[in-house]
C-alpha cells in the first residue's frame, strides 16, 4: 500500500462492529499518518463533511483544486438497505447525499441512453471507494477518499447482481478510484479475483493506473481477471497525472501480470494534445508493443471539460499551439462541452487518425476502438477501425470478454 499522509482520517463507528473491518483498518493505518483521527457516527460524519468545504468542490476538477496533500479518507462500510432506507438517510443528514458517504454505491448503471448523440455501451459497474491518491489534473474526483471496508459483505452481495443480469459478462471496477494503490493491506483486489475465477463466463475487470501489482501475481485468477492500464504518453503521465506512475512503470507493470497470466488491456485516456503529441504518442506505442500484447486497446480524447476547466486544471502552456489556439478561443467564447466533446470533431478526428495509424503499424493486429465518441466521429472511422458504432468491442464493454469473437485475432 502507498504511504499517505491525510490531513483527517474520519472512521465511521459501523467499522468497530465487525473484526474483520477493525484489522482491515488496522492493517491500513499502519501505513496512514495523520494529525486529525476522528471516530464519527452518521451525525459527526454529517458534521464533519458539512464543515470540511469538499462539497464547495463539485463540478471541479482536481487541478482547479489545487490540492496541497494527500485527500483526507473516511473508512465508512456499506449498508445495502433498501432506496427508501437512503433517502430517509439523506434527508435527515443531507451533507451525506452524495459519493457514497451514506454506505451506498456499491454498483452502478452506465445508461447508453445518457449520452445523446454519443457511442457506449450500457453496463453495471462495481464500486468500494470514491476518490483516488493520485492527482490527475483533469479528474472529477475530490480532496478526499471514502472507502469502503466490509468487503466480505460486499463481495458476498455481488451474487444479487451477477445471478440477476445474465446478459453482462463483464464488470468494472473501480473508476470511481484507484483502490490497487491500498493493496495488498485493502484486499479488494484478492476477494474479487477469487470470486470472478469461480464463475463460468464472468468476468472482473481491474481498472488501474497503479504500479502497485505485485499483490497480484499470485494469485489464482483462472483467466477470469483481465486488467486495464490508462495509459498515458510520458509528459502527460509525469506532469498533468501528478502522484501516478509513469508511462514507463504502468507499461513494466502489464508485462509482470501479463507474465502471470492475466489478459491486459490499455486505454489510452485522456489522449492530451501537448506539443510534440504526435512523437511522444508514438513512442508511448513503440514500447507497448515492445514488451505488451494487450488483447484490445481503447481510444479516448480529452473531454467532459468546458474550456474554461481546461485552462483551469491544465497547464495550458504544455499544450500543442494549435490545440492551445482551439480552448482558448472556445474559453473566450464560454463554450461549453456536449455531453462528453468539447475539442471540435476535425481536431480530435486529427489525434485519432495519427493514433490509429500508429497501432495499425505497430500492434500486429490488435484490435480497438474509440472511447463515448459521436455517432459521426465512428461513421467517419469505422473502416479504419474495422468495426461500427452497432457492432464492437471496448475495454468495458459489458460483452468485451477474451472469448468474444472480435478478440480472437
Amino acid at each position: 500500500m502507498v504511504k499517505m499522509k491525510p490531513p483527517m482520517v474520519l472512521v465511521h463507528d459501523s467499522v468497530y462492529k465487525s473484526d474483520l473491518t477493525k484489522s482491515r483498518l488496522d492493517r491500513m493505518m499502519e501505513n496512514i499518518e495523520t494529525d486529525d483521527f476522528r471516530i464519527v457516527d452518521d451525525e459527526g460524519l454529517n458534521e464533519a463533511v458539512r464543515t470540511s468545504g469538499w462539497l464547495s468542490h463539485g463540478g471541479k476538477r482536481t487541478g482547479e483544486i489545487k490540492r496541497k496533500s494527500d485527500p483526507s479518507i473516511i473508512f465508512n462500510t456499506f449498508r445495502f438497505a433498501s432506496n427508501e432506507e437512503f433517502r430517509d438517510l439523506a434527508r435527515q443528514y443531507p451533507s451525506l447525499a452524495g459519493y457514497n458517504f451514506l454506505g451506498d454505491g456499491h454498483w452502478t448503471f452506465r445508461n447508453k441512453g445518457s449520452y445523446p448523440g454519443h457511442v457506449c455501451k450500457s453496463a453495471y459497474e462495481i464500486h468500494s471507494a470514491w476518490g483516488c491518491y493520485h492527482a490527475c489534473d483533469y479528474c472529477h474526483v475530490k480532496d478526499f477518499i471514502n472507502i469502503m471496508i466490509n468487503l466480505e459483505e460486499f463481495v458476498q452481495h455481488l451474487d444479487e447482481l451477477v445471478n440477476r443480469e445474465k446478459w453482462q459478462k463483464l464488470y468494472k471496477y473501480d473508476n470511481q478510484t484507484d483502490t490497487i494503490c491500498f493493496e495488498p493491506e485493502y484486499g479488494a483486489s484478492e476477494l474479487l479475483v477469487n470470486y470472478f475465477a469461480k464463475q463460468d463466463d464472468k468476468y472482473l475487470m481491474l481498472y488501474t493506473k497503479s504500479d502497485n501489482i505485485d499483490h497480484l501475481l499470485d494469485l489464482n485468477h483462472n483467466g477470469h481477471t483481465i486488467i486495464n492500464w490508462t495509459l498515458s504518453c510520458d509528459t502527460v503521465s509525469r506532469l498533468i497525472e501528478k502522484k501516478a506512475p509513469v508511462m514507463d512503470d504502468r507499461i513494466n507493470s502489464a508485462l509482470k501480470c501479463q507474465s502471470a497470466g492475466y489478459t491486459v488491456r490499455f486505454r489510452f485516456s485522456p489522449i492530451i494534445p501537448i506539443k510534440n503529441w504526435q512523437a511522444e504518442n508514438t513512442e508511448m506505442i513503440e514500447k507497448l508493443f515492445e514488451k505488451v500484447k494487450p488483447d484490445l486497446i481503447t481510444i479516448d480524447v480529452l473531454g467532459w471539460m468546458t474550456a474554461r476547466q481546461i485552462i483551469d486544471s491544465i497547464d495550458i502552456t504544455l499544450f500543442d499551439d494549435e490545440y492551445r489556439a482551439i480552448i482558448e478561443e472556445l474559453a473566450d467564447k464560454g463554450a461549453v462541452n456536449y455531453v462528453k466533446q468539447i475539442i471540435p470533431h476535425e481536431a480530435r478526428l486529427k489525434i485519432y487518425r495519427h493514433i490509429i495509424g500508429e497501432l495499425k503499424r505497430l500492434g500486429n493486429g490488435t484490435p480497438f476502438a474509440i472511447c463515448m465518441e459521436t455517432q459521426e466521429m465512428w461513421d467517419e472511422l469505422s473502416d479504419e477501425i474495422g468495426m461500427n458504432k452497432d457492432n464492437y468491442v471496448c475495454c468495458c464493454g459489458p460483452e468485451s470478454v477474451p472469448s468474444h469473437p472480435m478478440l480472437s485475432y
